[in-house]
Formats: structure tokens, C-alpha cells, sequence
């Protein structure tokens, strides 16, 4: 049987259910739980229960009052989300607020992304910025930073490249930096960044770092301008 479709423009509010399609051209609002294939916002979408899509796509602005769970989610604007992310593919090119967790295989970001609990991906690709209260998990992690004030709690996983990235718009060139408590993984590069402790198999500290300790197992790298107080071969 196919699913019906469900369509707003201009102002309106609909419930929830199943539906194929969901559009929203302008302000829509959704007051129950939603399951759908395709759910795309050109405007502002306000979601009070728990979205569940294929895909979702953001062109604008979005408040998700819940949980959201789809294999492919696209944000060209804002997303706000109340409670936790799943996603297999999860692509932002503005910004993202996540009040759980966020869960899948791949998260990409130009822009800024701030998480209230833990990021657990296969693969975490950010140019920007970011926030995270708890543990960012990833096989591969690359970071380029172009503001000031990113941290998270610990950054763990196998290959982990933290540079600073300057801004084309930026006059101050000394911007981009992160704080973490520990970074821990197989090969490590980092810059412009500030740890109580670094932990991996082969490490190399770039420029403009201050690390209180670096433990590592293999090889250990030093740029002449960073500060590592003591560094221990496991």
C-alpha cells in the first residue's frame, strides 16, 4: 500500500504518522511522532516527537524536539536536536545542536557542531568548530579548526589529525584551537592544542601545543615551539 504524503506551505501545523514524502515550504510544525521516507525543509520546521526518514534534509532551519533517526541526513542551515542522533551518513554545512548523543557511521561538518553527550562514528570530518561535553569515538578523525574555544571531553580513536586551519575571512591567523582532558589512538598529529595527557602508538606534537604528558609506544615527534612537560616510551 503507498503511503500518503504529506505537504505544508506558507504557515500549518499537521500530526504525525506515516507518509512517504514530507515537505515543508515556509513555518510547518509536526506535533506527534513522524515516520517517513523523505523529509525535506525549505524554511523553519518545528518537530515535537520522536522522526524517524530515509533521508532528511534541512534547507533552512530545524527544531527537533525528540530523537532523530535516518540512514542520510543533509543540513544546509541549523538543526537543533533535543535528544539523540542515528545516522549511518550525517552531512552539516551550518551548524548543529545536539542535546543526546550522536551515533553512525559518518559525520561530515563545515561549520559548527556543539554536543551535550557523546559522538560515536566511524569517520568524523569537521572544518570549523565544536563542542563536546562527553567522548568523541571515531576510527578517523580529522579536524580543521578555524575558530577559537573547541574541546571535548576525550578524543579517541585509530588515526587522529588535529590541525588549525585558517580562515580565508579571519584577521586573527593565531585562531583555532581545542582542549581535551585525553587523546588516545594509534597515530596521532596534533596542533594548537592543550591535553592533560596524549596516548598512541606513534605520536608527533606539531606547533602551538601545550601537553603535560605524551605517553607513546613507538615514535615520538616534538616541534620546537609546542610545550610537552614529560613524555614517557610505553
Amino acid at each position: 500500500m503507498e503511503k500518503r504524503n504529506l505537504n505544508i506551505f506558507g504557515s500549518g501545523s499537521q500530526s504525525g504518522g506515516h507518509y512517504g514524502k514530507v515537505k515543508i515550504t515556509g513555518e510547518g510544525t509536526v506535533t506527534d511522532d513522524l515516520d517517513c521516507e523523505l523529509f525535506k525543509t525549505h524554511g523553519t520546521s518545528v518537530l515535537l516527537g520522536n522522526v524517524k526518514a530515509n533521508h532528511f534534509a534541512i534547507y533552512g532551519t530545524a527544531d527537533l524536539q525528540e530523537n532523530l533517526k535516518s540512514n542520510l541526513i543533509k543540513i544546509f542551515g541549523t538543526l537543533d536536536v533535543s535528544g539523540d542522533i542515528f545516522s549511518e551518513k550525517m552531512v552539516i554545512r551550518g551548524t548543529g545542536d545536539v542535546g543526546g548523543n550522536i551515533q553512525g557511521e559518518v559525520l561530515d561538518v563545515k561549520g559548527g557542531l556543539s554536543i551535550k553527550g557523546n559522538c560515536e562514528v566511524e569517520t568524523f570530518q569537521l572544518e570549523g568548530g565544536f563542542q563536546i561535553d562527553g567522548l568523541l569515538n571515531a576510527g578517523n578523525i580529522q579536524i580543521g579548526m578555524k575558530y577559537d574555544g573547541s574541546n571535548a571531553e576525550e578524543i579517541g580513536g585509530e588515526t587522529i589529525n588535529i590541525r588549525k586551519k585558517n580562515s580565508f575571512f579571519s584577521l586573527n591567523k593565531n585562531q583555532g584551537n581545542l582542549t581535551a582532558q585525553v587523546i588516545e589512538g594509534d597515530s596521532i598529529y596534533l596542533e594548537h592544542t592543550k591535553a592533560k595527557v596524549v596516548r598512541g602508538k606513534d605520536v608527533e606534537i606539531g606547533p602551538g601545543c601545550e601537553i603535560d604528558l605524551v605517553e607513546y609506544k613507538e615514535s615520538f615527534k616534538q616541534h620546537k615551539t609546542t610545550k610537552v612537560k614529560n613524555n614517557k616510551k610505553l
